[in-house]
């Protein structure tokens, strides 16, 4: 069995990389090329043994190496590499009824106004920022998905989230929205630091939907706030305005969006919010496939440093 995939890196070189399996040996080769000159070739050898010897789930060394084989692809392919060298070549693109490879970037906000814009000029519109995680939820028609930022897939975890499911229970199919999961600790207080039980990639479902469950015995609330769309039935609506978009996202719930004025953050100040999020209203998003998320299309305004 062999497999040869392609990523085109940011240089303009193009990863080249072979996985193949032979009886209980996994073979890598990989190398760059520019130009059809081809670079250095670089190879390792595997060699995968059976695992849970004696146990019901036992395998051989050649149907582990064979499981191996298929999870080393997987992983590839998440990172953003491709079967066909012409796609890699002319850019990927994503498509919205399939799963988001690690590649994938969605915007981030632009961390301080620049020098010469007034946030109090009545052209900027604030929303409440929250210290919470941030989770983009993905329905590509056939399937619901969870990831992290990162684009780590962690639906299962998520899920024992209520507020995640009922999230995904009303996104549409093939569309892609990204939002902020906030937990609330019995006083009302941010506190991010709980969400690692139910964000983390390397927990299990079990141990998260304990601890969620042991959250809500002491008093803490979930809440998930989807800010922007990405893709709405299909379409890509980055290029929207931001009104436009703002539109779409009530479909989640009415949102708490004003002018930005002096007296806003003087009563977020006394209530010790982290700051506001702002946006003007014809404002676009962008996303990247390439692993490098750009800063555009919102604004930090923070009164509170947070990591």
């Amino acid at each position: 069995m062999k497999k040869e995939l392609y990523q085109l890196h940011l240089t303009g070189r193009l990863k080249h990389m072979i996985i193949e399996v032979k009886d209980n040996v996994i073979i890598t080769e990989w190398w760059t090329s520019k130009e059809d000159e081809d670079g250095k070739k670089q190879i390792t050898k595997e060699t995968v043994y059976g695992k849970n010897k004696g146990r019901s789930n036992e395998t051989t060394d050649n149907e582990q190496a064979i499981l191996e084989y298929e999870r080393k692809i997987k992983k590839k392919k998440e990172e953003g590499y491709v079967e066909n060298r012409e796609d890699a070549i002319l850019g990927e693109e994503i498509v919205v009824s399939s799963t988001l490879t690690q590649s994938f970037a969605p915007c981030k906000p632009i961390s301080k106004l620049k020098k010469d814009d007034d946030p109090y000029d009545g052209e900027w519109l604030a929303e409440r920022k929250f210290d919470g995680s941030c989770i983009l939820l993905h329905n590509t028609g056939t399937e619901k998905i969870g990831y992290t930022r990162r684009i780590k897939p962690i639906t299962d975890i998520l899920s024992v989230v209520n507020e995640i499911r009922t999230a995904l229970d009303k996104l549409p199919e093939e569309s892609l929205v990204i939002g902020e999961l906030i937990a609330l600790d019995k006083d009302g207080k941010e506190d991010p630091k709980v969400l690692k039980a139910v964000t983390t990639e390397t927990t299990t479902e079990t141990k998260a939907k304990t601890k969620y469950n042991s959250l809500i015995n002491e008093g803490y609330s979930f809440t998930y706030n989807v800010f922007d769309v990405i893709f709405w039935y299909s379409e890509d609506v980055t290029d929207r305005t931001f009104l436009e978009r703002l539109e779409l996202t009530n479909h989640f719930g009415k949102r708490e969006i004003e002018v930005f004025n002096k007296g806003m953050v003087k009563e977020a100040k006394k209530s010790e919010w982290e700051g506001f999020i702002l946006r003007k209203a014809d404002d676009p998003i962008t996303f990247t496939m390439n692993g490098k998320p750009k800063r555009k299309g919102s604004y930090k305004f923070k009164f509170i440093e947070t990591t």
